[in-house]
């Protein structure tokens, strides 16, 4: 079983998000586990449905084109995945599956540039 530690992304100042179930569509969409604008000290994925989830980093999750195959009631480490996308779908003969994502972000991509005065 995975273990996510908090003590790395808090003294980072990381902010912890609150896990939730969301609901992971068949192979024809997929949902966004990870925003790729970014990184994150912890993350971890649950499958807390009854069909198997497909993870892919870095592109549409499809149940062909995939990094991590979930099955019922398993959990993955996620966390390597910084400044990128993790979407994960279900396959297209089943219904649709349930995940659980927890995750502390640490650092945002984004920059907004200060402003100069003369």
């Amino acid at each position: 079983m995975a273990t996510v530690k908090l003590s790395l992304g808090l003294t980072e100042g990381g902010t912890v998000n609150t896990p939730a179930i969301l609901t992971v569509p068949q192979d024809s969409g997929s949902v966004t586990l990870l925003d790729g604008r970014y990184r994150y000290s912890s993350a971890l994925v649950q499958n807390v449905g009854s069909n198997d989830i497909y993870i892919r980093v870095y592109g549409t999750a499809t149940d062909d084109i995939y990094h991590v195959k979930l099955s019922p009631l398993s959990q993955a480490e996620i966390n390597d995945a910084s400044y990128v996308n993790v979407t994960a779908c279900t396959a297209a003969s089943t219904s649709d599956g349930s995940a659980v994502v927890f995750s502390v972000q640490v650092n945002d991509s984004q920059h907004t540039p200060g402003t100069a005065y003369a």
